[in-house]
């Protein structure tokens, strides 16, 4: 699924006038130059800001919706042959009249799973990406080192929502951090229309679900508000070198 987005902002529109006339160049330059900023702009806004910062967001969300019980040992050899075997509703079974039962770690979940279930875990994740700070555990991993296995797995696509503008990026000469850039460009598209009176570039990002603090409409508005301010910035350098005055 890919949702398109239209910004126009007046204060950039009129920043790329002026800086147009203040660099001397033509607006196919100028447009090129300055989509491409934009592009690395909106590589730095969508989360997460780094590699790191992802992958710890990813292992305590995940830690969120299945707690670990793979060091679970039994003193009777039944019941921890049971365990072993991956026959987790027999253990349960097994102490069903136990009088302490409830104290136990095996009861206080819904179900035990030898493996993490993908669907389970994106059946908890929002609108924004993230699993609530609220989320009430109700499933389990009894698999040795089967929950760490899958944590590592899902961070491996820490960086594909920066990735989406990349189909575009490398067109205009931009770059993207290695995190970001080992995704290719698959999750986004590039629409050349550089040429004639009106020339444009659509930088297009296709990715559906983007980390938290990173909707789309925000991702655009804050990478034109900084550009904006950054365009300024360079009108006045350009100014005080040529004396000239908008």
């Amino acid at each position: 699924m890919s949702v398109k987005f239209e910004i126009i902002t007046k204060d950039f529109e009129n920043a790329l006038a002026k800086y147009k006339v203040a660099c001397r160049k033509d607006w196919q330059f100028v447009i090129r130059q300055q989509s491409r900023i934009v592009g690395e702009k909106l590589v730095k806004f969508t989360p997460p800001k780094t590699a790191a910062i992802g992958k710890r967001n990813i292992a305590r969300d995940i830690g969120k919706v299945f707690a670990d019980l793979s060091n679970t040992k039994w003193n009777d050899k039944s019941l921890d042959k049971m365990w072993r075997a991956g026959n987790f509703e027999g253990v349960k079974k097994a102490l069903e009249n136990y009088p302490n039962k409830l104290q136990m770690p095996v009861f206080k979940y819904k179900r035990i799973f030898a493996k993490p279930v993908r669907n389970i875990h994106r059946a908890a994740i929002n609108k924004s990406g993230r699993v609530p700070k609220n989320w009430h555990t109700s499933y389990a991993v009894a698999g040795k080192g089967e929950l760490k296995k899958y944590v590592k797995k899902v961070q491996l696509q820490v960086g594909v929502a920066k990735s989406g503008w990349l189909a575009a990026l490398t067109k205009l000469g931009g770059k993207a951090p290695n995190f970001v850039a080992r995704h290719g460009t698959k999750y986004g598209g590039f629409i050349d229309g550089n040429k004639g009176d009106n020339p444009f570039f659509s930088l297009i990002n296709k990715v559906s679900t983007f980390p938290q603090g990173g909707t789309p409409a925000r991702i655009l508005r804050r990478a034109f508000i900084a550009q904006t301010k950054a365009m300024g910035n360079n009108i006045k350098r350009l100014m005080d070198k040529s004396g000239r005055i908008f």
